[in-house]
């Protein structure tokens, strides 16, 4: 798949099962298209503040989209403010009271009218494609949605579709339409799903894939499997390994490291061992499930490696956007 391809819409929805890592892929998928030359936004639509962390600033926490990187700029979605912005610019409000803009207020009015802080989340997502003046569009050629776990993701997106059919005439129910047009085109619109290989990710990620297909009509992207285990032996070394493992694989072992200069203590060769059957077994299961994953799911599948790292930071996102060229490019 040529990478122009793989990064076509213009809005690209992240999401999965919490856990999996979505965040993470959303950051390198940024630095990816940036490094394509495009100008990227990256929206989180919780308060979390995870993605300027990744860049290595407090950047982009913030409704006011703020350069986390070249290239990439980041916004949190605050239903609040994409109210605000909403009576601001649809009804020409400049001075709106504080009263209608609150945390109280609007929770009060989402809770009587379920599904409008989705709505107010996907307009800001919206005027950020349109690129409408005073809504802080700023040109961007890519949008990455980091968006609700799996969960909740699919009544997220189901939102517009629910209020234009309550609603039949007049200006909400036509700007809700314009939502629904908006995340059924699939030159505008694309879904990524990220998932471990283990059980319940990869069930669940199967789950709403065929929700996105079958129910709301929302063109996906590849799976994205996070966290794969890669093979550290070639098949020749975990050949030779296992064959000394029938012997005495403690003195065989301190043997070879004393070849080539090591002097390993009894207890290393043992953790070494230890941790080969770790990564073996984890390899197994996550084998297991990728296989399942292939044969279910309609998308492709790009694996992302895991990353053996304290806490991810901007070295990390940059190496599994080297990954997902590569992989891209492969599919």
């Amino acid at each position: 798949m040529d990478i122009d391809e793989f990064l076509g819409p213009k809005i690209i929805i992240v999401s999965g099962k919490g856990g999996v890592g979505k965040t993470t892929v959303a950051a390198a998928l940024a630095l990816v298209a940036a490094r394509h030359g495009r100008k990227v936004c990256v929206a989180e639509v919780d308060r979390k503040g995870t993605l300027p962390k990744l860049f290595g600033t407090d950047k982009g926490s913030t409704y006011k989209s703020e350069e986390l990187t070249p290239g990439v700029w980041g916004l949190t979605i605050i239903p609040e403010d994409a109210l605000a912005e909403y009576l601001r610019v649809q009804y020409h409000m400049k001075r709106i009271s504080k009263v209608f803009t609150s945390t109280h207020f609007v929770d009060y009015i989402t809770t009587a009218a379920p599904g409008l802080k989705d709505i107010l989340v996907l307009g800001k997502i919206w005027y950020l494609e349109q690129n409408r003046p005073g809504t802080g569009g700023e040109g961007f050629d890519t949008i990455i949605v980091d968006a609700p776990a799996a969960g909740h993701m699919l009544t997220f997106l189901s939102a517009p579709s629910g209020l234009a059919d309550a609603i039949r005439v007049g200006p909400v129910r036509r700007q809700a339409q314009w939502l629904v047009e908006m995340l059924e085109d699939p030159a505008r619109t694309r879904v990524h799903l990220v998932t471990l290989a283990e059980e319940m990710p990869v069930t669940e990620s199967l789950e709403t894939s065929a929700a996105l297909d079958g129910r709301l009509g929302i063109q996906q992207g590849p799976i994205i499997a996070n966290g794969i285990y890669s093979r550290l032996l070639a098949a020749e070394e975990q050949e030779a390994l296992a064959r000394i493992a029938t012997n005495d694989p403690i003195k065989e072992l301190s043997a070879e490291a004393k070849s080539v200069g090591l002097d390993l203590e009894r207890e290393d060769i043992e953790a070494l061992l230890g941790y080969e059957r770790f990564l073996a077994s984890r390899r197994a299961i996550q084998g297991r499930y990728l296989k399942q994953l292939r044969k279910e799911a309609d998308q492709q599948i790009l694996e992302l490696p895991f990353l053996f790292s304290a806490g991810l930071a901007l070295p990390d996102i940059e190496t599994l956007a080297d990954v997902i060229e590569n992989e891209a490019q492969d599919l």
